[in-house]
């Protein structure tokens, strides 16, 4: 926590969004420029060879985590470093159908070990095309591939990453949301010599594995589970199944029922990092339906996952205690303090007052890293990955 961080904006953000009054607000009064903007415009084609940056220029710092934007508004894209100034802030997708915001996340695709942007497409049923997904160098801004989810899906998709095969780049793992089509998941990895994305793994869902198809939606995060250095996919499907499904390189794929309680019939957030620095992430649910004002997030041990017939029992965290709406939470985990040892990431999914996210010290979670708000008084409601 950097007491230089606080702010006059945020503690007026916070009384309306969060009335957190127990948590200490802290946040940059003016945030940094970036190296350059992306032109008001954006991504308007399918490979539109847009690139975030001029040639030539580069982020100076790593990417840390990234926010999204809610169904119903444009689709920009916020890229953050680790304290939480804002690289650059650009429309993912510009097109007159691109009014279902967008989901994000991050992960290094081409191995230069510099995290590179994800953006999956939010429903756009006028559009020509599936539901997108694009992704930018984390180091220099190029466009480094854009591809389309399978048989004409247009209702819209979230995104995650993972390393499935252990060799230091990440594939992009692209979940479906909620359609008439059943929910799946595919894996595609990036082609430096097009360059481009190109699927490995195509149309996987739930009913493969078990009989029965869903349709309200999943969500998908990459994490290695077992320690043996290649990434599950954990894809969470949403609505009455509150499925968590882990695919792994090694030992095939298992389904955990009621991931978020018996009974739990709404969205569901993913993340997974290594809490306790042995080589295997645990996996962080968070509940996206807004039934009160402190939601949940359920912390399973990622090993016991893989490892039983049934889910372990979580450890349950609340990182916003006092909202003032009835509202879900979005997580993510990322080592912001650079002390190997991730921090617990949480948004509010209300779409309602403006955006403002918190991140709890690691590995107990009990004390306040960050509490802030984004700047130029976003919409609420947006993912964070």
């Amino acid at each position: 926590m950097h007491s230089n961080h606080q702010a006059r904006g945020v503690t007026r953000a916070l009384t309306a969004l969060l009335a957190a009054a127990s948590l200490a607000a802290c946040a940059d009064e003016t945030p940094t420029a970036p190296t350059a903007r992306l032109p008001e415009g954006g991504v308007q084609s399918l490979a539109p060879n847009l690139d975030l940056l001029p040639s030539g220029q580069f982020f100076n710092t790593k990417p840390a985590f990234v926010t999204g934007s809610p169904n119903g508004k444009a689709a920009y894209v916020q890229v953050y470093d680790k304290d939480g100034v804002q690289l650059i802030r650009f429309k993912a997708f510009t097109d007159p159908w691109d009014i279902g915001g967008v989901e994000v996340a991050l992960g290094d695709v081409n191995g230069d070990l510099w995290p590179d942007i994800i953006a999956g497409e939010g429903p756009a049923h006028f559009a020509p095309t599936s539901s997108r997904i694009s992704v930018w160098d984390g180091h220099n801004g190029r466009l480094l591939g854009t591809t389309v989810a399978s048989g004409g899906f247009k209702d819209g998709v979230r995104v995650g990453a993972g390393d499935k095969n252990g060799d230091g780049r990440d594939e992009v793992y692209m979940c479906t949301g909620p359609s008439t089509t059943y929910s799946h998941y595919e894996i595609f990895e990036f082609n430096p010599t097009a360059p481009n994305l190109r699927g490995l793994i195509m149309s996987e869902g739930l009913g493969w594995f078990t009989g029965k198809n869903s349709y309200n939606g999943c969500r998908v995060a990459g994490g290695d589970l077992d320690g043996d250095g290649k990434d599950e996919l954990l894809a969470v499907f949403e609505g009455p199944s509150n499925a968590l499904l882990v695919r792994s390189p090694g030992s095939g794929t298992a389904v955990r029922w009621n991931a978020l309680g018996a009974g739990y019939t709404g969205g569901i957030s993913i993340a997974s990092a290594d809490v306790n620095k042995d080589g295997k992430a645990e996996v962080f649910l968070g509940r996206l339906m807004a039934t009160d004002k402190m939601p949940p997030v359920r912390m399973y041990d990622g090993a016991k996952v893989i490892g039983s017939l049934a889910l372990p029992t979580p450890t349950i965290y609340y990182p916003i205690k006092n909202s003032i709406y009835n509202t879900g939470i979005y997580v993510a985990a990322h080592d912001l303090s650079l002390d190997g040892i991730p921090e617990l990431m949480a948004k509010l999914s209300t779409t309602g007052g403006v955006s403002g996210y918190v991140a709890l010290t690691g590995p107990t979670f009990t004390s306040l890293w960050r509490n802030q708000m984004e700047p130029g008084t976003l919409p609420a409601g947006g993912p964070i990955n």
